[in-house]
């Protein structure tokens, strides 16, 4: 989706404004993308006080070739050798972005944890509680960039046994690459809910045998036996409820139905299973690795990424799902701080889709750990000849 920024004065009927430059949190506007169809839709983000806008070269109308773009400054700075020219976005404008979308997660938080209490306390789910919590996460994943996003959801989540920060990622991420892969408004909302619900047949279950089953202290036969009942307490709980979609049952009862068969329920054809149901799994999966959720040895995110990349190679995941998942979001996500090999310090500022190992990242600190006066941008797949290659040694956990 080619995009570039204008100012909103330039705006013209017929194009297609894909963002906003106002927070989601300060914005009246329910949806961020929408085609422009009238003059007066222009008046009313002047109205609300925007100053530029994104717009998909896809699917509207361009500005004349002499536009010039709001976001592409040249460097001004000198650099040692190595130093990428492309335009990228500065480190002002990623920490931007990640405030906002740490805002964005500790409020959508908060709405996720009452879904989940209420349902804790009265065993049953209020639909439109759900219905509106899933509304405030589709706003927040059309409003702010996944990378940001997903780095606000993926940071300090080593051993966190919340099952709502579970919910909230897993729900985010399903709804993330849903909309790169196009799904329409309708499959997106039910692959949102399941997402959101997935594991609620946990709250029926002994909080010690949770535990231990996190903890990974070995259940017994019978202990595993009831533990692997969440997903069909899952969908028990859903249906009591009533107005439950059969789309949305399907999906929480097989989001363990592995392609190998190697999950459960043991009656679940994991080779059957839809698109909706593998991108479940594989979020799912994702931040069970990542936080040690269901007693998985916590992983970094790049960690985890080369983990699940194993399972789809033993057919366990669905290969290309997780190839346009890790695409979306990087081997070495965007906002990531690296030590490069050169022991320089810097930050993961865009990605390179052909070579998602070599991102462009902004050099912040010298190997002795001073900074630099001037950060410089280096474009780790296309390093002039003769000079020392840059590449990535390790993520800096935060």
């Amino acid at each position: 989706m080619p995009t570039i920024r204008v100012p909103v004065g330039d705006l013209q009927i017929g194009m297609y404004v894909a963002a906003l430059d106002l927070p989601w949190y300060r914005s009246p506007f329910l949806r961020h993308s929408f085609k422009v169809e009238r003059r007066a839709q222009i008046e009313k983000l002047l109205r609300a006080g925007v100053k530029t806008v994104e717009i998909d070269l896809d699917r509207g109308i361009a500005p004349p070739p002499e536009h010039p773009t709001t976001d592409r400054e040249p460097p001004t700075h000198h650099a040692p050798s190595g130093q990428e020219k492309k335009p990228v976005k500065t480190l002002a404008q990623l920490n931007e972005e990640y405030a906002q979308a740490t805002l964005a997660k500790q409020q959508l938080a908060q709405s996720v944890q009452s879904v989940l209490s209420r349902i804790a306390s009265t065993g049953t789910v209020n639909h439109q509680q759900a219905a509106d919590a899933v509304h405030e996460i589709t706003i927040v994943t059309r409003t702010l960039t996944p990378s940001s996003m997903f780095m606000a959801l993926s940071q300090n989540r080593a051993g966190d046994p919340m099952l709502s920060q579970h919910a909230l990622t897993t729900c985010t991420l399903a709804l993330i690459l849903g909309q790169t892969l196009q799904f329409n408004p309708l499959e997106l909302q039910e692959l949102a809910l399941a997402a959101l619900l997935h594991d609620i047949g946990l709250l029926q279950l002994s909080p010690s045998l949770v535990r231990h089953a996190h903890a990974d202290r070995g259940l017994s036969p019978s202990q595993q036996r009831e533990f692997e009942s969440h997903p069909r307490l899952s969908v028990r709980t859903v249906q009591q409820a009533g107005n439950s979609e059969a789309a949305i049952l399907h999906l929480i009862a097989n989001h363990h139905a592995y392609l190998d068969e190697s999950g459960y329920p043991k009656e679940a054809r994991g080779e059957f299973t839809s698109d909706r149901t593998r991108i479940l799994m594989i979020v799912d999966r994702y931040d069970e690795l990542l936080t040690g959720f269901g007693g998985a040895i916590p992983q970094p995110p790049h960690r985890t990424f080369q983990r699940l990349y194993q399972e789809a190679r033993q057919n366990k995941l669905d290969q290309q799902l997780l190839s346009a998942f890790i695409g979306l979001v990087g081997i070495y996500p965007v906002h990531s701080q690296v030590r490069l090999n050169t022991k320089e310090r810097g930050v993961v500022t865009t990605l390179n889709q052909e070579t998602l190992h070599q991102p462009i990242v902004t050099i912040t600190h010298q190997p002795e750990g001073t900074t630099y006066p001037d950060p410089f941008t280096v474009n780790l797949a296309d390093q002039p000849d003769g000079s020392q290659t840059r590449a990535i040694e390790a993520i800096i956990e935060l």
